[in-house]
Parts: structure tokens; sequence; C-alpha cells
């Protein structure tokens, strides 16, 4: 092996180390920022601040400004735990739903054939 090749070779096994470390920080800020990155159980009906913001990739002040706005529907119950039902999550998630191009053509295509239906059938009453 040449000077030049252990030269490389010493060089790439110091940038791995320093990547291994970059990467343990990664890990360990992960699991101590406080938001619990893992999805709630899907038979779990009601959901914590923490889940529903893991279920819909947001914050917790997120999910408590929604609750605060009452945009969402959510129980306290004892009067302190904020718990958020899946279904009126889901809910909120699909009324800020935007429609592809082919959804919008299809509405489009069904409007224009329900209205065309829509004066034959009103003609043929006015007579």
């Amino acid at each position: 092996m040449t000077a030049q090749e252990s030269e490389l070779l010493q060089n790439l096994r110091n940038e791995m180390a320093e990547i291994k470390m970059l990467l343990a920080q990664v890990v360990e800020n992960a699991g101590s920022d406080g938001n619990k990155s893992s999805l709630p159980p899907s038979d779990k009906e009601y959901l914590t601040v923490d889940e529903a913001a893991a279920y819909i990739g947001a914050k917790r002040s997120y999910i408590y400004r929604l609750t605060h706005e009452k945009r969402v529907s959510f129980t306290k119950p004892g009067g302190n735990r904020v718990l958020i039902k899946r279904s009126d999550l889901q809910a909120w998630l699909e009324t800020n739903r935007v429609k592809s191009q082919d959804e919008i053509h299809q509405d489009v295509a069904a409007y224009i054939t329900g209205s065309r239906r829509g004066r034959r059938a009103s003609k043929g009453v006015a007579c």
C-alpha cells in the first residue's frame, strides 16, 4: 500500500468516525425532544395531544391551538387532559382536503351531465 493510499484510508476512517458521532447525536436528540414520533395504535379511539400531533405530523402546540380555537372537537375528562377522538381528527383533516385535477374534472363532468338532464326534465314538466 502506498503512502497516498494509506492517507486516503485514514481520511475515510476519520470521516466515518465523525459520521458515527453525528448520527449518535441525532438519535439522542430525537429521543429527548419531548415529542413522541411514534404513531398511536390504530385501535385506539381517543388520542392524547402527543398522539394526535404524531398522527397528523404536527407539533403539540398546533393541536392545542386547534382545540383552543374549537376547530377540532375534544373532551377533557377530569378537566385536565385533552383527548381527541380519532374520527373527529380525521374529519377535520378531510375538511381541509384539496382535490386533484382528475377529481375536479370528474366533478365538472358530473355537473354538466346532471345539469343537462335537469333541463330536459324541467322542459317536460313545463309543457
